[in-house]
């Protein structure tokens, strides 16, 4: 047989087993929340120097098709021609300004964008001045800066892009738009998965503590009462009778230990078998309870021996009165199935007033006045040391 308290003890390591899996699996979630944040963030800086990569690739493209539209044209100082193609570059709205000077930094042409408008003015025609003398060589913030050489071979002067980084980028949204809607589904799946794990472990959890709260009502109901007839056993008795003498003590009543032997039960138990002799303890142990007061104890501690402990005697008389009804009640017939048996009972009583106040000797006395009961002619009660009370 299994011991229980053993059982109770693999219930116990259970619980911290089922803590310790909730605490791994939150520092896994935080861990997956971490990479899940991370790669966000990661994919959306390598996105934005993707879009950088490819509007400066496109930035240079302009600069170097404006580079080559424009060498003949200052070959040949044709200044008309050059606002044209300058105009041309400026449709494109990422431009923001364009600078056309010859070899020796002299402004051929200067266009830029009305940043409230969006319309292009241009600033210089052949004034003259110097490119330090115009516009700063320092790009604003979100701007490339492009300077490219006119000229295949001999450099017949330079051009300068300031290309606006768009942050409007339609493709770019929409790459980002699938990361957040990649990482958010992530997210919640995760999400969903701990949620129903944590839900699983919290019901084991409390299915454990539920096992252990009823391995430990079985293991107090085993320690402390009777399996058969639920009755409290020898310890439960012993502590309930140092309860009542104490408070005997203190109110100056009376306690009275009542040994009880069942007669005829072994004859039972011999012709009908244990099973039916179990009936009748059952039976006998409803009956004495029904004819016991609330606050007095019946207990089983033995085969067929129960010690009834009497509280709050003002004298033997009242407990000879109830011991009087016990008998009647466990002399009625009992059904067992197909017969009907009749028992009696032999009992001894010990009083805390005559015998004194230590359980076991109360409990030692009233079992010699049971064993004096029985020589007496048997279904009885006798007072241990009073001859003259014999009860039938």
């Amino acid at each position: 047989m299994t011991d229980p308290s053993h059982l109770t003890d693999l219930l116990r390591k259970r619980v911290p087993f089922h803590w310790s899996f909730i605490r791994v699996g939150l520092w896994a979630s935080l861990a997956a929340l971490i990479i899940l944040i991370s790669a966000g963030i990661w994919s959306y800086q390598h996105t934005n120097q993707l879009a950088r990569q490819a509007q400066e690739q496109a930035g240079n493209g302009l600069a170097v098709g404006l580079a080559n539209a424009l060498e003949e044209t200052i070959i040949l100082r044709n200044f008309a021609q050059i606002e044209v193609q300058v105009l041309q570059t400026m449709n494109s709205e990422q431009v923001q300004s364009i600078l056309v000077t010859d070899t020796d930094g002299t402004i051929l042409s200067e266009a830029r964008r009305d940043l409230l408008t969006g319309k292009t003015q241009l600033i210089f025609k052949d004034t003259g001045k110097k490119y330090s003398e115009s516009i700063s060589a320092t790009p604003e913030e979100d701007t490339l800066l492009i300077v490219k050489p006119i000229g295949n071979g001999t450099k017949v002067g330079w051009v300068k892009l300031q290309i606006a980084m768009s942050k409007n980028n339609a493709l770019l949204k929409g790459i980002h738009q699938q990361l957040l809607l990649m990482n958010g589904f992530s997210a919640i799946i995760m999400l969903v998965i701990i949620g129903f794990s944590l839900r699983n472990t919290y019901t084991q959890i409390r299915t454990t503590h539920a096992e252990i709260e009823d391995l430990n009502d079985s293991l107090h109901t085993a320690a402390f009462y009777d399996q058969l007839t639920k009755l409290p056993n020898r310890p439960l008795l012993r502590d309930r009778l140092r309860q009542a003498l104490a408070l005997a003590s203190r109110t100056h009543h009376q306690v009275a230990v009542c040994y009880l032997d069942l007669d005829g039960f072994k004859q039972i138990n011999d012709i009908y078998g244990h099973d039916y002799g179990d009936t009748v303890l059952v039976e006998v142990s409803k009956r004495l309870t029904m004819t016991m007061r609330q606050h007095d104890t019946v207990a089983r501690v033995g085969g067929d021996e129960f010690v009834l402990v009497i509280n709050d005697l003002l004298s033997l008389n009242d407990c000879k009165q109830l011991l009087n009804r016990v008998l009647i009640e466990l002399a009625q017939p009992i059904d067992i199935g197909h017969h009907m048996v009749t028992i009696g009972a032999s009992i001894g009583v010990a009083s805390s007033h005559e015998h004194g106040i230590n359980p076991s000797t109360l409990i030692t006395l009233a079992d010699k006045a049971m064993y004096q009961a029985k020589r007496s002619g048997k279904n009885q009660w006798c007072i241990y040391g009073d001859q003259q009370s014999i009860h039938t």
